[in-house]
């Protein structure tokens, strides 16, 4: 998937990168730097499952803050999609509440 500067997920709203992103906000919220200077972070949308074994949200913000690729992925890194899952609903909820914690810090706002 390619950086781009904002995203939609169906039945959530559409979202982009707010002006006012910081990256000592990143950190903050657990984005870690990777080797080409992207923040990622992964957060888990089954909580039973440790991390690295569970499908995860996982978000990528560019280097100069300017774009990012958001995407649900399993614990081989593939894209995953929840809506064909048992525990879509679960899932979504935790979805949601991640990107509203995003929003609120001010990492991204809610265009649609």
């Amino acid at each position: 998937m390619a950086f781009q500067e904002q995203f939609s997920i169906n039945d959530l709203g559409t979202f982009k990168i707010s002006p006012s992103i910081k990256k000592f906000t990143l950190m903050d919220l657990g984005f870690v730097v990777n080797n080409a200077g992207a923040f990622v972070m992964k957060r888990s949308l089954q909580p039973e499952k440790p991390v690295d074994q569970a499908i995860s949200l996982k978000v990528v913000v560019k280097k100069d803050l300017s774009s990012l690729k958001v995407d649900v992925v399993g614990a081989a890194g593939g894209s995953v999609d929840i809506k064909k899952r048992d525990d879509r609903a679960e899932m979504t909820e935790l979805v949601s509440f991640f990107l509203k914690e995003l929003v609120d810090r001010q990492v991204l706002e809610q265009v649609a």
